[in-house]
């Protein structure tokens, strides 16, 4: 399954605008799918050329033209040929995966019509702005909020967790984790190094879970100046997907470990060099005084029998990408069998490892083990 960027997107305009939005269009959030629908103009034959998408964003201001456009894209939705669905389809409705911003802020919701290709529909031929700003109702954390580390150890501080949907619907799996990110999080997806995580449980409509200390293993970034972010993340069916944050105002600064060498230590002789211990051969039995015998030339080693010289060691293993390596690559991972490998091609890309928890098969004992030989 293809997902949108949900950072900060680049986007960019034609000189000649190939179709636009035509009648009546609109959204439906229902959990965490997105429904668009919209009409289409045909303005151009260049059009059938393109591939095109639906997109919904979620911006912090209206956009006053396409080159305004910034936030994140809650969902995006490929598109049947322009020609198809501009002169034979009256109203064309799709859906899609939602990925909403996390947090509690309200934002301006804007339907996008793009083109280009698949992972990359950047090319804005169209947008409409809804007036009635949206704020999406997730879990959140509560009250005080920090961690502390100590030794290997950090302590992760989150005073409630609460749950403000309906009382019906009840949170999939919550998890806190704190990561180590290259800039302060804004909302949408990211890549950095995961520091610590545990697992809460879930948190019913309307109800709140509150929480003691919770003391774990410390996994420390490579060395680097980082933002620590905490976050508030939920299990849905495409994989965990970060509900609430806090970024903290003091960077960590990690710094690469120095070995020391040791000092070569001084060793005294019994004797000086110009010296020798006394030795009292008539003082010895006839029997231990031992005859100076000759040294015999040293034994000729014909080469064939020499040791084979042994290859230098390879500094790490290879790491495989999740988001690009063939199926084969994938299977022949320790832990990976053929059919796993086959569901991380198929649900692929993923935007962290953890994700792989969204393949079938794949539980947190089996992304223990194999997590050290893969990457993004």
């Amino acid at each position: 399954m293809n997902t949108p960027t949900l950072e900060d997107t680049s986007v960019q305009t034609s000189t000649v605008q190939l179709a636009r939005l035509s009648g009546p269009h609109g959204y439906r959030l229902d959990g965490d799918t997105v429904h668009l629908n919209a009409m289409f103009a045909l303005l151009d034959a260049a059009a059938h050329q393109r591939s095109w998408a639906l997109q919904l964003w979620a911006c912090p201001a209206a956009p006053a033209s396409a080159l305004d456009l910034a936030g994140h894209i809650v969902a995006e939705a490929p598109l049947p040929p322009m020609g198809e669905i501009a002169d034979e389809i009256e109203h064309l409705e799709v859906s899609a995966a939602a990925w909403p911003p996390a947090g509690a802020g309200e934002h301006v919701m804007v339907l996008v019509l793009a083109s280009g290709r698949p992972g990359q529909f950047n090319d804005v031929q169209d947008f409409a702005v809804y007036p009635r700003p949206q704020q999406f109702i997730q879990p959140r954390m509560k009250g005080s909020v920090g961690y502390r580390i100590d030794a290997g150890r950090v302590q992760i501080l989150v005073e409630r967790v609460q749950n403000p949907r309906p009382e019906a619907n009840r949170s999939g799996t919550l998890s806190l984790e704190l990561w180590a990110l290259t800039a302060p999080y804004r909302g949408g997806r990211f890549q950095g190094h995961h520091l610590a995580g545990v697992v809460i449980g879930v948190v019913c409509g309307q109800g709140e879970m509150a929480l003691q200390p919770i003391e774990v293993a410390l996994f420390p970034p490579p060395p680097g100046d980082w933002q620590i972010v905490l976050m508030l993340r939920e299990w849905t069916a495409a994989g965990f997907v970060t509900r609430d944050f806090a970024n903290f105002p003091i960077r960590f600064v990690s710094a690469p470990v120095v070995q020391k060498a040791l000092a070569p230590v001084a060793v005294k002789p019994a004797f000086p060099a110009a010296e020798k211990p006394p030795v009292d051969d008539a003082a010895k039995p006839a029997a231990l005084l031992t005859p100076p015998v000759a040294k015999a030339p040293p034994p000729v080693v014909p080469k064939a029998a020499a040791a084979p010289i042994a290859p230098p060691a390879e500094a790490s293993p290879r790491r495989v990408s999740v988001n690009t390596a063939d199926i084969e690559e994938l299977a022949a991972v320790k832990g990976l069998s053929r059919k796993l490998a086959e569901g991380v091609v198929k649900k692929r890309p993923f935007t962290s490892l953890d994700e792989l928890r969204r393949v079938k098969g794949i539980g947190a004992e089996i992304l223990a083990k194999v997590r050290s030989s893969l990457k993004l």
